[in-house]
């Protein structure tokens, strides 16, 4: 009985542990069968997306940069096929030792050092399904070594992409700019833009990218388990951008920078009617195609620390004195302020003293007597200490202002710098001293503490030519869709508006025509065979070495088109260098060969 009861007990327990063995298998198929219907129902779409991206990549199909034209619509930069090697860090090996295989392989077939590899992959650390651009306009022996090699490069895509192309090398760099890959930080700032893309980084190119860039396509490339290309499952056509038309003419555009020479400086021709940019030449230049092939670091590094500056738009990055350009200003700031009359004439025996401190003109014998007009004509610096002392430095400021002094032209270029329009407290404030005198009567003929940028010199001679009026200059005409649809069009637009009696203007205008036309006028060297030129020449002291070279003028006198600014780095002479540049230029706009003497029309 007692073995019988033993057996009975050790069934019942048997069985208990059978029971909850049982409730425990259920619970666990049962939390199994929960978290498969969780995953199922609630993340199904999300491990789908995950499933999916592991089998298919999505590839940018670059769009195709719109084209940028002259104003006579010859091209300037279009587009040419180039292949393009790239690296998805998603689809590499997941292993370090096989990555390293793949990177080293790249570096004998590309030439890429490893370690610039993985720096480029770094950066993008977040962006593991975006390509990472290595390297561009691939020779097709080397896509085809890449093609060999493929089963040994997994995460390797090589596409067709368009590059853009500079028809004239460096013709207009500064205007039209370069292009190159996308930064982080400028990706970060902008909407639209993917890893890897190109973008505007000067130029025309920068300021209208939002037109020239178009919208990406997408490459739905299927991969197998090792990331290796399967075949093409889909593909979203890319938008091509819209094409400029710009206000430069080529052939004038190749003139100025002929004209320029080994000179290190600006040449500028505006259509003063309507601030249309005709020619704007900044000399030393650069090569922008250099960039769109995918410029070294080397290379970069060697054109960034030349100090010629290459790099930099000269016409609206290059601060100089104003110089005699700037008696301009201060002459009407005198007439207008009723300070002195048009008739009113003061000596010049070659050097004016303040106190104990010698201020000489630029002609050592002196002007002697020296009215408005002539003090124009023979640019007398001792006529303008004087005017200077009576007007001070607040109104000289004021009236300089009114010009555009001290502020941005509103050209359609990048980083345009404003100048300097000094004062008293400006100077008291950055240099703990106080505004002495002298600071004042260096001002009044353009020197001293004064810069400003080419494009807003140039103004001052639009301005006398307009009677006051100054136009915002601009180097875009039009935009046009691919089909040719107009999507913009710039109208004219009054920057400034300089307001004086038109009897003063008249002055002035007679002043700068007797500058060219008069046998002591300082800017005959920029006369034109049966053209009228008015003008102003200046030669600005330049404290680090020889004086810079300027000449500003407009023609035709009695109806004035174009304005021109020449603007020569160490050149010398203003009248001697600058002003035989400036009548050069003239020339090829109306065009006049410098041998023929005939009357020339004006254009329409």
């Amino acid at each position: 009985m007692l073995w019988d009861h033993f057996i009975v007990r050790k069934e019942e327990q048997f069985q208990k542990r059978i029971k909850l063995l049982g409730i425990l298998v259920v619970s666990l198929l049962g939390c199994i069968i929960l978290q498969l219907a969780y995953l199922q129902l609630f993340q199904g779409k999300r491990y789908l997306g995950l499933s999916a991206r592991n089998r298919v990549r999505l590839v940018p199909i670059k769009a195709q940069r719109g084209l940028i034209y002259d104003r006579a619509q010859e091209l300037l930069v279009g587009n040419v096929s180039s292949f393009v090697i790239s690296v998805i860090p998603a689809a590499l090996p997941k292993q370090e030792a096989d990555q390293e295989k793949v990177f080293v392989l790249l570096q004998d077939l590309l030439g890429i050092p490893v370690e610039e590899i993985k720096e480029k992959i770094k950066k993008r650390k977040l962006r593991y399904y975006e390509p990472i651009r290595l390297k561009s306009n691939l020779d097709r022996s080397i896509v085809a070594l890449i093609e060999e090699n493929r089963p040994e490069l997994p995460g390797v895509v090589v596409l067709t992409e368009s590059r853009r192309h500079y028809k004239f090398n460096s013709l207009g760099f500064h205007v039209l700019g370069y292009v190159g890959e996308i930064s982080e930080h400028q990706l970060a700032l902008r909407e639209g833009y993917q890893a890897g893309g190109i973008i505007g980084q000067s130029g025309v190119e920068k300021v209208y990218d939002h037109y020239l860039k178009g919208r990406n396509g997408w490459l739905h490339i299927e991969v197998d388990a090792l990331g290796r290309q399967m075949g093409i499952l889909g593909r979203e056509a890319p938008w091509i951008g819209h094409n400029l038309i710009l206000s430069l003419d080529r052939k004038l555009q190749a003139r100025a920078e002929e004209i320029l020479g080994d000179h290190k400086g600006v040449i500028i021709v505006e259509d003063l009617r309507n601030g249309e940019i005709l020619a704007l030449a900044s000399a030393p230049a650069y090569d922008p195609n250099s960039f769109a092939w995918g410029i070294s670091r080397k290379a970069w590094e060697k054109l960034r620390l030349n100090t010629n500056y290459p790099l930099t738009n000269r016409a609206t990055q290059g601060l100089y004195p104003p110089g005699s350009l700037f008696k301009i200003v201060t002459l009407m700031a005198a007439l207008e302020e009723k300070l002195v009359t048009p008739y009113k004439r003061f000596y010049c025996k070659g050097i004016f003293w303040i106190s104990t401190w010698p201020y000489r003109c630029w002609r050592e014998d002196g002007h002697k007597h020296v009215d408005a007009v002539k003090s124009l004509v023979q640019s007398c610096d001792v006529y303008y200490y004087q005017l200077g002392l009576r007007i001070k430095v607040d109104k000289l400021g004021k009236w300089a202002r009114s010009f555009g002094y001290g502020h941005p032209s509103g050209i359609d270029l990048p980083n345009e710098l404003s100048g300097l329009v000094p004062s008293a407290q400006w100077k008291e404030r950055t240099q703990n001293m106080p505004w002495f005198p002298g600071n004042t009567v260096m001002m009044s003929i353009g020197q001293g503490y004064i810069l400003a940028t080419p494009m807003q010199i140039l103004n001052t001679i639009v301005a006398v030519a307009n009677r006051g009026e100054i136009y915002r200059p601009h180097l875009l005409k039009e935009v046009r869709s691919m089909s040719g649809k107009l999507i913009h069009e710039v109208k004219p637009e009054i920057m400034y508006k300089v307001n004086a009696s038109a009897k003063h203007w008249k002055l002035l205008q007679k002043s700068l025509l007797g500058v060219v036309s008069n046998k002591h006028g300082t800017g005959k060297r920029a006369r034109v065979q049966g053209i009228k030129v008015a003008g102003k020449t200046a030669t600005s002291q330049n404290p680090h070495g020889e004086d810079h070279a300027a000449f500003g003028a407009y023609a035709p006198a009695h109806a004035p088109e174009i304005a021109v600014l020449v603007y020569l780095e160490n050149a010398g002479g203003g009248g001697s260098i600058a002003a035989p540049l400036a009548r050069q230029i003239m020339e090829a706009y109306f065009g006049i060969p410098s041998s023929e003497k005939v009357e020339a029309k004006p254009r329409q």
